[in-house]
């Protein structure tokens, strides 16, 4: 799996609907999403997770969920406590040859907030998968 840069600059920049999120099982509804392109917090490649980062840019995503009963696992998808990031399938659609597709985006969860109006979620793609 890896990542197709010309499919994610197709929606970065702008709100893209993302009808759900898949996450250790669970599947939420998701409220908001953006993609965005922009360096990351790396100054020097690393390992992390099992994750190798090498490059100095990347896909990032910003995701609102309202569905505040998916926080006990986000706990458990992130670095810290664990060994390794979760990956977490965001599903949505893009225009593919004069048709809409399925797209999965991939990524890992590198912070997230809580409010009372729900989850705000930083993440970093690590793949997409189209499908026909």
């Amino acid at each position: 799996m890896g990542i197709d840069q010309d499919l994610l600059q197709r929606l970065t920049g702008r709100p893209f609907e993302s009808s759900q999120m898949k996450i250790d099982g669970h599947a939420c509804e998701v409220d908001a999403a953006s993609l965005v392109y922009s360096k990351t917090p790396m100054s020097k490649p690393s390992m992390r997770g099992g994750v190798y980062f090498s490059d100095k840019m990347g896909f990032k995503i910003k995701a609102t969920i309202s569905d505040l009963s998916i926080s006990k696992i986000l706990s458990k998808t992130m670095l810290g406590p664990n060994t390794d990031f979760a990956k977490i399938q965001f599903l949505t659609t893009i225009e593919e040859g004069g048709a809409k597709k399925p797209l999965t985006i991939y990524a890992n969860l590198t912070n997230y907030v809580q409010r009372s109006s729900g989850l705000e979620l930083n993440l970093m793609v690590v793949g997409t998968e189209l499908s026909d």
